[in-house]
């Protein structure tokens, strides 16, 4: 097994804690989703949050 170094398994975990509490605020707004596909979205969004915050820096509206 290849030793991981600490700084790369704290960003992992960082990025695991994101995408539960995107998966949390998806669920919470009774949105269907598989939950292989809500877990993978999520991941997929946390570990891309820069990207995402590139995207949605500018929105100003609040939905209701």
């Amino acid at each position: 097994m290849q030793a991981i170094a600490k700084k790369d398994a704290d960003a992992y975990d960082r990025v695991i804690d994101a995408a539960a509490d995107l998966a949390e605020l998806i669920e919470m707004n009774k949105i269907e989703v598989d939950e292989y596909a809500l877990e993978e979205l999520t991941i997929y969004l946390a570990g891309n949050a820069q990207k995402v915050k590139e995207i949605i820096r500018n929105l100003k509206i609040t939905w209701p």
